[in-house]
């Protein structure tokens, strides 16, 4: 929830002032738009409704909250603008201030989120939701306690984000169980649990969108299981693969994750010796997103040039030096949207990108990339978006120059804008953070994680 700015204490505390000094003259609601100006008078109920709008917005949302408290007849106004501005909330708010905010905005708020870190005070936040949020679609929170009446309230809801924690590890079936029986709707399930092995977690059968973090104990079987009941699963995101994971577990997860269209997964290495390759099978993949400490077995990549079916749009690798000759072979990907390689060989050649006429978004982690280079790829590859090197100590102010000289053939392309970020380099940015030439945005920075796997893969 994106909240207004913060107004100066002093002019809070002013419109707090005139509108309590006006309460007895608004008892009763009226609209106050019918209302005309008068000169003597002070009541700031006189503005018309655009005007208290316009106050509301460049209120901090706790003095938006005391602002309406004040007045009947300003907690109506207030209430009309709730309704629209805080369909989303991210809760940084005391519960009172939060209670009465849920009441004004009620079955208009879709989603909440609980930034406090993990903590027993969810639970009073729950029970508010469960009464007055009977629509909230998505969910996250911290969980540590038995009893979920309040949860099964949400029947609406279709993405939970948790934070699960029991001292006693049959509490995690009994809650995942629950979660079946009373959520019809739940489709993605974001599951951070230290030291759960992933029992009965099948049971949630008609999920389509499954991560589970790096501080779970996943056991091989309960992923199998998984994949074995989880018919319709699209997505799969494991911060930790099983350490007991054998070649006959991954043989069992392709079989069955026929509909699979994006997977990420952090491969240890107690899987050096487990055929990855074999995830190179599931037919309807389309985003791979691994983290390898180092390729043990080129396979994989081999695998991912021949492989038939949906073609693969994006592949991300990270953590990962890879040589020349694996780059080469990923840039036969011809069908890649998004591509995150890193490479410490500097004997690399920016050619083999030009083969990726599909390509959208590039990552690149190569400390040896030149001006020249780097040109060379914006011109050659005619459909990029976002250029996005993370670390260029060879790039300096020679690349703007380069970039206005190349403008008229750079428009002949007939590009849409094209955003290039430069982490580590040598430009000369003048106390700017960007600059911008014709349709091109050159920004100071980088970016940490991918693009098209969440643009396409949200639950709506």
């Amino acid at each position: 929830m994106s909240e207004s700015p913060i107004n100066s204490s002093s002019s809070s505390t002013k419109i707090r002032t005139i509108s309590e000094n006006n309460a007895e003259d608004s008892a009763a609601p009226s609209s106050s738009s019918q209302r005309v100006p008068s000169e003597a008078s002070s009541n700031i109920l006189v503005l018309y409704y655009d005007c208290l709008e316009r106050i509301f917005s460049l209120l901090s949302l706790e003095d938006q909250l005391n602002f309406s408290r004040s007045n009947r007849e300003i907690e109506c106004m207030f209430r009309n603008y709730a309704q629209r501005k805080y369909k989303h909330i991210t809760d940084r708010l005391e519960e009172s201030d939060l209670e009465y905010l849920v009441e004004q905005v009620n079955e208009h708020v879709i989603s909440y989120e609980s930034l406090s870190q993990p903590s027993y005070g969810d639970e009073e936040k729950l029970r508010l939701l469960g009464k007055h949020c009977p629509m909230l679609r998505r969910l996250r929170m911290t969980f540590m306690r038995v009893g979920w009446e309040d949860l099964n309230q949400l029947k609406n809801l279709n993405t939970l984000d948790a934070f699960i924690q029991f001292r006693i590890f049959y509490v995690y079936e009994k809650f995942f169980l629950n979660l079946s029986e009373n959520l019809p709707c739940l489709r993605k399930l974001v599951l951070e649990a230290p030291g759960y092995s992933g029992k009965e977690l099948h049971v949630l059968k008609k999920l389509q969108h499954l991560e589970i973090g790096h501080f779970c104990n996943l056991d091989a079987k309960s992923l199998v299981d998984c994949c074995i009941k989880m018919k319709n699963l699209h997505f799969l995101k494991i911060g930790r693969w099983p350490n007991n994971l054998t070649n006959k577990n991954l043989s069992a997860i392709v079989a069955n994750c026929r509909n699979l269209e994006t997977l990420e997964f952090t491969c240890n290495e107690l899987l050096n010796n487990v055929e990855l390759e074999r995830v190179c099978d599931l037919p309807r993949l389309k985003h791979l997103l691994v983290v390898l400490q180092r390729l043990e077995r080129p396979g994989l990549i081999e695998g991912l040039v021949r492989r038939t079916g949906t073609p693969l749009e994006s592949l991300i690798v990270f953590d990962s030096y890879l040589c020349k000759e694996h780059i080469e072979h990923i840039c036969n990907i011809t069908s890649l949207r998004e591509l995150w390689v890193a490479s410490e060989d500097d004997d690399f050649n920016v050619e083999h990108f030009m083969k990726l006429k599909s390509l959208e978004y590039l990552h690149l982690e190569m400390d040896g990339i030149t001006n020249k280079q780097l040109l060379e790829l914006v011109l050659g590859c005619p459909r990029l978006r976002v250029l996005n090197v993370l670390d260029c100590p060879n790039i300096n102010s020679d690349f703007i120059s380069l970039l206005n000289r190349s403008s008229k053939k750079l428009k002949e392309t007939n590009r849409e804008k094209i955003t290039i970020y430069l982490n580590g380099s040598y430009v000369d940015w003048e106390e700017n953070s960007s600059f911008k030439i014709d349709n091109i945005h050159i920004i100071n920075g980088y970016l940490k994680s991918s693009i098209l796997i969440e643009k396409e893969f949200d639950i709506p």
